[in-house]
C-alpha cells in the first residue's frame, strides 16, 4: 500500500510542477508583449521633425571668398546667425554638403527660442557656387530634436567679402 501512496504523491508533484512551469512561461510571455506593445506606443508618441526652414531664421548670411567670373564664386568661409522661432532648440547640428575643417564646431547643446547663435563654418578647401536668379545658394542639412531637413542659404553679391 505504501508503494501506491508514493506513486500517487509523484504524480501530484508533477502535476503541480507542470502547472508551476507553465503558470510561469505564461507570465513571462505576457510581460514580453506588454513590453513590446509599450514600445511601440512610445515610438509613435515621437512626433515628427518640423521643417527647419520654419523653425529656425537663418540671418546675416556672409561669406569670404573670390568671385571668379559674373556667376561663379568661391568661398572659404560661412557665416551666418540661427535663431530658433518654433521653441528651443536641442542638439543642433549644422552640417554642410561639402567638407569643412572643424565640423565639431557647429555642434550647439541648446539654443533658446528667439536668441541668435553664430556660425562660422571653416570649408577645407573653397568651394565653388555658381550664381542663380537671386544669389549664390548654399545647401546645409540642419539636425536637431525638434527639426531635422534641408535649408538653402542665398549669399547675396554685397556679403562676399574677399
Amino acid at each position: 500500500m505504501k508503494a501506491k501512496t508514493k506513486g500517487v504523491r509523484k504524480g501530484k508533484s508533477t502535476r503541480k510542477r507542470n502547472i508551476a512551469i507553465a503558470a510561469t512561461i505564461t507570465i513571462m510571455a505576457t510581460i514580453i508583449i506588454i513590453s513590446a506593445l509599450n514600445q511601440q506606443t512610445k515610438k509613435g508618441t515621437n512626433p515628427p521633425k518640423q521643417d527647419p526652414n520654419r523653425y529656425f531664421q537663418f540671418l546675416d548670411v556672409s561669406a569670404v571668398g573670390s568671385k571668379v567670373s559674373e556667376t561663379i564664386v568661391r568661398i572659404q568661409y560661412l557665416y551666418f546667425i540661427l535663431k530658433p522661432v518654433g521653441g528651443d532648440a536641442h542638439h543642433v547640428v549644422v552640417i554642410p554638403r561639402e567638407g569643412v575643417a572643424q565640423p565639431e564646431e557647429y555642434y550647439r547643446d541648446e539654443i533658446k527660442n528667439g536668441t541668435e547663435e553664430h556660425f562660422e563654418i571653416q570649408f577645407q578647401y573653397q568651394i565653388q557656387i555658381h550664381k542663380q536668379d537671386d544669389g549664390y545658394p548654399i545647401t546645409l542639412k540642419i539636425v536637431s530634436d525638434e527639426a531635422e531637413g534641408y535649408v538653402t542659404l542665398i549669399l547675396k553679391d554685397e556679403n562676399i567679402i574677399s
